[in-house]
């Protein structure tokens, strides 16, 4: 697949601010996704929360950016991040979606974080990123 150029406008900056704002007024509880995900209600109600947690940023490609911070998952809280692009055999590059992740908080450079392709029901492709902003420790007897 090959990558796709991203601009990141004023605009879209600021949208992007507002999405990380959400996100930390509304974490999600993974436990609770998780349960919702076993009825069809329920995965209407979770995939409307991820809807409204979704920006585009628009360019020659709208480039469509998900963000939330998620409670409960074993590594501890956790920002996560899923970037695609509506144009068929494009992905975002890299460079464009670790911009976006320093826009929403990431720290550390791509190497920090947890990434991996995720194949999209129609047909296009996401990138994911996901980074702990806290490590749980676990109990030993």
């Amino acid at each position: 697949m090959a990558d796709a150029p991203l601009i990141i406008t004023p605009e879209a900056t600021a949208d992007l601010h507002r999405l990380r704002n959400t996100a930390a007024r509304k974490p999600i509880d993974m436990q609770e996704v998780l349960r919702r995900l076993a009825t069809p209600r329920g995965k209407r109600l979770h995939m409307a929360q991820m809807e409204a947690q979704t920006i585009v940023i628009p360019g020659p490609w709208d480039f469509f950016v998900t963000f939330s911070i998620e409670t409960g998952p074993p590594a501890g809280v956790c920002r996560h991040m899923s970037m695609s692009i509506k144009r068929d055999g494009r992905v975002p590059s890299v460079a464009a979606v670790w911009m976006v992740c320093e826009e929403l908080g990431f720290s550390g450079g791509i190497e920090a974080c947890r990434v991996w392709p995720e194949q999209l029901s129609d047909g296009g492709t996401a990138i994911n990123v996901v980074q702990p902003l806290s490590v749980q420790q676990a109990s030993y007897g």
